[in-house]
């Protein structure tokens, strides 16, 4: 049995189900406004070149003695972004209510790690929710919500109902039509890094998020801008609060988080990016300690 455990976005990584990238299909469904720019620009990544980031990036945390787990194969389905489908909160499983009909089937692919979960701590939102891992952050005792095209408030008050004994905190996200400005999940624009950073985007809110002041500290803060935000710089992913992976290409922050002390672990992820998620979206940690 896995006995699943996540209490921080930073903790150390002891076991993640990362996403794959084969066999998804000859449909493109245009989910997000950054697919659909990439189709009419004519450079959405071809399959081989997903697969082959994909699996570096699941060989880097391997690499650094994490357990990785991988989705069984559903055929012709996108299953890069495993994030989105399940997360878990302390020592128990969410399985998420996808609001795109056509993402639902990536949920089959987690049927055999669920086998190796206590049923008992595996819940499901109520039918009117819809509620995705994108927009769910936890850090200690608060959990971070978005409130996005994705996740809607009924979604939110699930996670609030289900987990009493946290601090369940909303964020209206501003959602677009368009690539450069849209955030599609809470994790576009926010994400806690090291050991008491957080990197925001503070226009991706739709009010300020004086609340990650106040529990962060704002000289704790790492601002990006929009162009930042559409290369999705806060979407890295934390193996502890030591280390990070990071997109090569993002100069600036990686340079940043050196300076606080935290290890940056460079590959390039950019053909993924054309899809609208990055490291973080790609994975599902299931243990931290």
């Amino acid at each position: 049995m896995i006995n699943i455990n996540i209490n921080s976005e930073t903790d150390v990584l002891k076991s993640v189900v990362v996403g794959i990238a084969n066999d998804s299909g000859n449909i493109v469904y245009e989910n997000n406004p950054k697919i659909s720019k990439h189709l009419k620009l004519g450079n959405y990544p071809t399959e081989s070149s997903l697969i082959n980031q994909v699996d570096n990036f699941a060989k880097l945390i391997e690499n650094e003695g994490v357990e990785v787990l991988r989705p069984e194969n559903v055929k012709d389905q996108d299953q890069i972004f495993t994030r989105d489908i399940g997360f878990v909160i302390g020592d128990t499983f969410v399985l998420s209510k996808m609001k795109k009909s056509n993402r639902e089937p990536e949920q089959k692919g987690l049927a055999k790690i669920l086998e190796n979960i206590d049923n008992n701590r595996i819940i499901r939102p109520p039918q009117n929710a819809t509620i995705e891992g994108g927009d769910v952050i936890i850090s200690g005792k608060y959990i971070f919500v978005g409130l996005t095209e994705r996740t809607n408030y009924y979604g939110f008050k699930f996670i609030k109902d289900s987990f009493p004994n946290y601090e369940v905190i909303p964020f209206q996200m501003y959602v677009t039509c368009q690539a450069e400005t849209n955030i599609l999940h809470l994790d576009c624009a926010f994400q806690p890094v090291g050991k008491s950073c957080a990197i925001v985007y503070e226009n991706g809110f739709v009010h300020k998020p004086t609340e990650l002041y106040d529990i962060f500290g704002y000289e704790n803060i790492i601002f990006v801008n929009q162009e930042e935000m559409y290369n999705m710089f806060p979407n890295i992913f934390s193996l502890s609060p030591e280390k990070i992976i990071s997109d090569k290409s993002f100069v600036r922050i990686n340079e940043m988080l050196s300076s606080k002390g935290v290890k940056v672990i460079e590959t390039d992820y950019q053909e993924v990016a054309k899809l609208g998620g990055l490291f973080r979206c790609s994975t599902l940690p299931l243990i931290r300690e």
